[in-house]
């Protein structure tokens, strides 16, 4: 993520690094073997010698949170080394069959959370699949800081490197904050790295910034907010929750608001709308962090509107609010943290269209840095048709890797697109491999006229629900399955999502089915009353409850997430039916979905497997079985009655 979290945010804190060199430490697990012979599968990289550069220096301690235990278990077929780095925790996964590729992974903002994590790239069984060996950082600090982020990955190469012996070929890569870390690791680290690939990455602190403080001064000018007026106001968050945001509610200022930022920030593109409203919450969340420290500011700006906004250029720049920049506090704030575009090997970029934390006219910001530097020929960007920041499948993410990997290796320079045009309407046309919700392709996918929207009003403990992730699960005969499309989130108390049918999703919206809207709050998953699923196929309305003390929650149940292979190692298509068996009783049914769905896509499945509440055999840790599309296949799980769950790979015969 860039700027949201799942973490709750408080109060931001520029992040200053002090360099510190320490002697490297060992790994957990970690032998330091030389990696056997690869398979046909993976061929083994080869690449001419080069010198291990002097170590990176990183922070000792950690600064200011927390450190999460980084033990993890290895994936069939590899190693797993985890352990401490200075200030920060890592982990390292290395295929029994190592290719001689590393690929480096930088996690997005972690919210000023109080416990600094490792994630995990989603791409981790693709990679250990083709004998490529990963690693991941904590980094030493939650807040914002893209340059650290880059500079203790670079340190966690070292340490591999004293373990491993260098590489024959290593590659950055990383989503939001993790994309903009890429881009900057991109220029300082080529003594490391051959290739880069950076994802729904910000081109530089300064021009993330600005998008947020545009998000406010853009809503406070539609709300008739005078300079005056804000000047003379000594509670920023009353401005824009009592005047800003209570004017907006109005459907006509409400679009005019969007209209000048798609506008501001690269003009109409696929699913722009959408994306808007997934993140309404999300930047007014930024906004009241950034904007009253005077860390976002406008006060040198010349904004300019095309004649498509009912508003001009001139009038939008004689009356738009001014911030001036509080100076040591944004030097602070974004030293480090910035991009000269002075790329050092070639790096390929993917964005979302619809991308409202990192709107795409940062990869146009990006272009004209690298341009300007001299380095284009190093740079190929795209664009994905797909209204969430970083909402790439993992097929689109392993197409990148793939073609990155050819470009360095094989010297085959991969297709790109040009962002700087002045029409991006059909950008990321060429790049998009799952339909999205909201696109054409996705309403013509078999069983979509099965849908059905399913909307009201939302109460948590008798209060509005006016922010939070919502979700749709569907039960029937003792199953239950996700079964909603992503969403717009709940605004003003009000919500509305598309819901499958089991001809588009199994295990979704059928005859007798029981409809419940969820939500997540302090670490509980929250039920509303059911509604049944309509007999007539005409949409539903749910005024939803929600209770933090008297949840009406449907059963205890396994969470699991995975893909489906074929012997040959190709993905199994959208519409494969996947089955779990507690014995011979069935406990959970998915499908691969035709378009993308909230918690899965055309490349996986997610699957709720019952537990003994709902159907007496499924029981806890119990052995589960599967069967894909009726045949039974070798792999199996435990019902653990749990979220967060292994990924489960499965090969059909």
């Amino acid at each position: 993520m860039s700027f949201a979290s799942r973490r709750t945010c408080g109060q931001l804190a520029a992040a200053v690094f002090m360099p510190a060199l320490i002697a490297l430490t060992m790994a957990c697990g970690g032998n330091g073997k030389t990696p056997p012979a690869a398979d046909a599968q993976a061929p083994l990289a080869t690449a001419t010698p080069r010198p291990i550069p002097s170590p990176v220096a990183y922070q000792p301690e950690p600064q200011g949170i927390e450190l999460a235990d980084p033990a993890f278990a290895a994936l069939p077929g590899a190693q797993a080394e985890f352990g401490r780095l200075g200030g920060s925790v890592y982990q390292i996964e290395v295929p029994d069959a190592w290719n001689g590729r590393l690929v480096l992974y930088m996690h997005g903002f972690q919210g000023l959370s109080p416990k600094g994590e490792v994630d995990t790239p989603e791409l981790r069984q693709y990679l250990i699949r083709h004998g490529i060996a990963w690693g991941a950082s904590s980094f030493s600090s939650t807040a914002l800081i893209p340059g650290r982020g880059a500079d203790e990955t670079a340190a966690l190469w070292d340490h591999f490197v004293a373990l491993h012996g260098r590489p024959a070929y290593t590659y950055i890569t990383g989503h939001s904050m993790g994309g903009a870390a890429t881009n900057i690791a991109a220029e300082r680290y080529g003594d490391r790295y051959d290739g880069a690939l950076s994802m729904c990455g910000y081109a530089g602190q300064s021009a993330q910034s600005n998008i947020v403080g545009d998000y406010f001064f853009a809503g406070a000018y539609v709300a008739g907010v005078t300079q005056a007026e804000f000047d003379a106001s000594t509670d920023f968050y009353q401005i824009m929750n009592e005047r800003v945001r209570t004017a907006l509610a109005d459907p006509a200022k409400h679009k005019l608001f969007e209209d000048i930022l798609i506008d501001i920030t690269g003009g109409p593109r696929p699913l722009d709308r959408q994306g808007f409203a997934a993140e309404e919450n999300t930047n007014w969340m930024r906004a009241a962090i950034l904007v009253p420290f005077h860390l976002s500011f406008n006060s040198d700006r010349t904004y300019r509107l095309s004649a498509s906004v009912a508003v001009s250029s001139a009038d939008f720049n004689r009356d738009v609010i001014r911030v001036k920049p509080d100076s040591t506090k944004v030097d602070n704030f974004i030293a480090g943290n910035e991009i000269t575009g002075a790329l050092q090997m070639p790096m390929l970029t993917l964005h979302t269209t619809g991308d409202w934390q990192v709107p795409i006219d940062e990869e146009q910001m990006l272009r004209r840095k690298v341009d300007a530097a001299g380095k284009g020929d190093l740079l190929v960007q795209r664009a994905v048709q797909a209204a969430p920041h970083c909402g790439f499948t993992e097929a689109e993410w392993e197409r990148g890797m793939e073609d990155l990997i050819a470009w360095v290796e094989k010297g085959r320079k991969p297709d790109g697109e040009d962002l700087l045009t002045g029409d991006l309407t059909r950008a990321g046309a060429q790049f998009t491999i799952a339909p999205r919700f909201g696109s054409d392709a996705a309403a013509a996918v078999p069983g979509a006229s099965e849908r059905v929207t399913l909307s009201g009003a939302a109460k948590i403990d008798g209060k509005p629900l006016d922010d939070g992730f919502i979700w749709v699960e569907v039960a029937r005969d003792g199953l239950r399955q996700s079964c909603s499309y992503p969403g717009g989130g709940v605004v003003h108390g009000r919500y509305a999502l598309t819901v499958a049918g089991d001809g588009e999703s199994r295990g979704c919206g059928a005859s007798g089915a029981s409809v419940y809207l969820v939500t997540y709050r302090d670490g509980n998953v929250l039920f509303s009353q059911p509604v049944g699923w309509p007999e007539s196929g005409h949409d539903i309305t749910l005024d939803a409850n929600f209770s933090t003390t008297a949840s009406a929650t449907p059963g205890n149940a396994t969470r699991l997430f995975g893909s489906v292979y074929d012997a040959a190692d190709g993905r199994l298509p959208p519409g494969t039916m996947i089955e779990a068996y507690a014995g011979e009783t069935k406990c959970g049914v998915a499908s691969m979905p035709q378009a993308v769905m909230t918690f899965s896509n055309p490349d996986g499945f997610s699957m709720i497997v019952a537990g003994p509440d709902a159907v007496p055999a499924c029981a806890k840790d119990a052995p589960l079985s599967f069967r894909v599309n009726g045949t039974p296949v070798a792999q199996t799980a435990i019902n653990t009655l749990q979220p967060g769950n292994p990924p489960v790979t499965l090969v059909a015969p």
